[in-house]
């Protein structure tokens, strides 16, 4: 009788034993609020932070920093701007007429050669922009203007929004006569989406551009260094004729970067509040992102608040 009672017993004693060993996510208890609502431009806005979570992200509200756009990665617009600087010396046009232009492609294949830069798969949209007279100094440049891609279409060139689009200046001098010398210091292309954000596309840097000598003679190339400068030096009287472009890569229109928190602090860190400061005036909606992580789970909290930023 009593070894029956003791077997009987084993399966309610093992329960408790699992029931005391058992391993869970430690509950969160998170908040935080600014210190005040409304703060000026450039004054240090003090977030006051309870509980103590393992980790902790920050969306600031700013463009580019919105949690509600954390997954984009697509946004469509009919608002696509170009704005590029150029700066020229030397050179007359009377002498290198159209020495610089500016071409757009949606049919080049993305081939960096000669025999691949076809003329016929380019438009020359520079009647759209401003460029530059000669200067006096290097570091005088003239905006090309904002001009929206979307509407070339007069030009010949009708842009499908589907499909990369591959930029190129070409530089055109002859033998004989001093020959411009071009530097480009901007190039940026942006998009406005339907709800009125503006976002990068590419710069003059992430555009990745690549020298290709069309006339295979040519003595001058473009080059790009780490002063984000992009200069054709063109030449004097007995400089070879040159034609040569500096081809873009193959940018998308609609593929934007997902808006990205800060971190603000891992497990081994404690954070009883966090300071920031606002470049320009507006009303943001300010994300922290709390989690306790472990290999049995995840515990999170979003909490969002609002801070108005007055001139």
């Amino acid at each position: 009788m009593n070894k029956i009672k003791k077997i009987s017993l084993l399966p309610l004693l093992v329960l408790g034993l699992a029931a005391c060993n058992k391993k869970e996510v430690i509950q969160l208890n998170f908040d935080v609020k600014p210190e005040k609502t409304s703060y000026k431009v450039g004054e240090t806005v003090n977030f006051l932070i309870t509980g103590n979570p393992d980790q902790v992200l920050f969306y600031s509200g700013e463009e580019g920093r919105k949690y509600i756009y954390k997954d984009r990665t697509q946004a469509q617009s009919d608002n696509i701007t170009l704005e590029f600087a150029t700066n020229r010396r030397y050179g007359l046009d009377a002498q290198q007429p159209n020495s610089l232009r500016l071409l757009a492609s949606q049919t080049f294949n993305g081939k960096y050669d000669a025999a691949n830069v076809n003329p016929a798969d380019w438009v020359d949209i520079t009647p759209a922009f401003t460029l530059s007279g000669i200067q006096s100094t290097d570091v005088a440049y003239v905006s090309s203007g904002i001009v929206n891609l979307t509407t070339l279409s007069s030009l010949g060139f009708t842009l499908d929004k589907s499909k990369p689009v591959y930029f190129a200046f070409k530089y055109t001098g002859v033998t004989g006569t001093t020959q411009p010398r071009w530097w480009v210091n901007k190039f940026d292309v942006k998009t406005t989406t339907t709800d009125g954000q503006v976002l990068p596309v590419a710069s003059i840097a992430s555009a990745t551009w690549t020298p290709v000598k069309v006339l295979t003679t040519s003595p001058v190339n473009w080059t790009f260094g780490t002063d984000l400068i992009l200069k054709f030096q063109g030449g004097g009287t007995t400089t070879g004729s040159n034609q040569v472009w500096a081809i873009s890569g193959g940018l998308s229109l609609t593929k934007v970067q997902p808006d990205a928190g800060v971190a603000l602090k891992n497990m081994s860190t404690r954070m009883d509040n966090y300071t920031y400061k606002y470049t320009a005036a507006g009303t943001y909606t300010v994300t922290f992102v709390a989690a306790n992580v472990n290999v049995y789970g995840e515990s999170k909290s979003v909490k969002e608040v609002q801070v108005v930023v007055t001139p």
